[in-house]
């Protein structure tokens, strides 16, 4: 605003109305006409369109976007709303596709087209924000975003620029203000990624595990060809971590693949107890997958194993599955739309 002698002020009102999820410059009342129209014709304002929405039995929202940027115009992202009684929570994408091939994931399937700009991950937060003004969430499920978990398309630390980027944004005093105990990092465990991400942006970090024997995930999770579980264990136990706060260990139970004996005894033997807690997730299909879940009484029984060794171990509830919102179902369609 000052480059454009515009008095400080400005800034500070639009930075409001984008908070509040109105991008539109023609929408910004308290801003003169004249500066609208230069706000329109110089920036992009609008990185994402919104193609459609589909709401789950379970009040989840999950949100197709187009992108506006000329290089990767048309192609799709996909972002989800999971409210509960006390917290909304916004799953947010970071690339096109993804950078990676695990052969469970949905998104994998789909081929890694471009990473986000820092501009295009926030502007998924603000659409969802300003959805739910003007459509409000019932039933007495939360109706505001209090969360947000870089868990959607793609791997985040392969886009550090657009991912550092938005997390600065979401966490500047006059961004959307948000607290780094509020914010979540999903990775596959990229090991000199994560080590900037606790130098510059201590958020909560999840690791995609999924198997603790190198073996099984060198199939499951390729990047472990290059970054094995002892230099991620490494890793892990020099990630700064805010009081009483864990990382956490996402772990998919696939049938006959990584929910036998011997990966319970590796997993306990890899977790740290007091740093870690492990998040068992359900399996959730997807069209042409080779796997199947573990069945819901196997798990409960995989988790009172952790639990027995003294290790935290909770089975997430999947949500949005109805919709293909759920954990690795996210793959937007990837032609392009006028």
């Amino acid at each position: 605003m000052e480059a454009w002698m515009q008095p400080k002020f400005r800034a500070k009102q639009i930075y409001e109305w984008c908070n509040k999820g109105v991008l539109n410059p023609t929408l910004m009342k308290n801003i003169p006409e004249l500066l609208r129209d230069r706000l329109a014709s110089s920036l992009m304002c609008e990185p994402l369109r919104l193609i459609r929405r589909e709401c789950s039995a379970d009040g989840t929202r999950k949100y197709v976007f187009a992108l506006n940027r000329p290089r990767l115009a048309g192609k799709m992202v996909e972002a989800v709303f999971i409210p509960e009684e006390k917290r909304g929570t916004v799953c947010i994408s970071s690339q096109v596709g993804c950078v990676l091939d695990c052969p469970f994931c949905h998104t994998g399937t789909q081929g890694f087209e471009g990473n986000l700009s820092a501009g295009e991950i926030v502007a998924q937060i603000l659409a969802i924000k300003a959805d739910l003004r003007d459509e409000p969430m019932t039933d007495e499920l939360h109706n505001s975003v209090t969360h947000i978990v870089y868990m959607g398309m793609g791997e985040p630390l392969a886009n550090e620029e657009g991912v550092h980027g938005s997390l600065a944004i979401l966490m500047d005093e006059d961004g959307l203000n948000l607290s780094r105990r509020r914010i979540t990092v999903s990775t596959s465990g990229l090991t000199p990624q994560i080590e900037r991400l606790g130098a510059v942006y201590p958020v909560n970090l999840a690791i995609s595990l999924h198997s603790a024997i190198d073996e099984k995930r060198d199939v499951l999770v390729p990047i472990n060809r290059k970054h094995p579980l002892q230099q991620l264990r490494d890793c892990l136990n020099a990630y700064p971590l805010a009081t009483q706060r864990h990382i956490t260990l996402e772990y998919v139970l696939l049938d006959g693949a990584n929910d036998q004996a011997d990966d319970l005894a590796a997993l306990a033997r890899f977790v740290n107890p007091e740093r870690e807690w492990v998040n068992l997730i359900q399996f959730n299909p997807y069209p042409g997958s080779p796997y199947r879940g573990t069945a819901k009484e196997n798990m409960n029984q995989f988790a009172q194993g952790l639990i027995s060794k003294g290790i935290r171990a909770t089975v997430r509830r999947s949500r949005g599955q109805d919709i293909m919102a759920a954990c690795g179902q996210l793959k937007a369609d990837t032609k392009e739309v006028s």
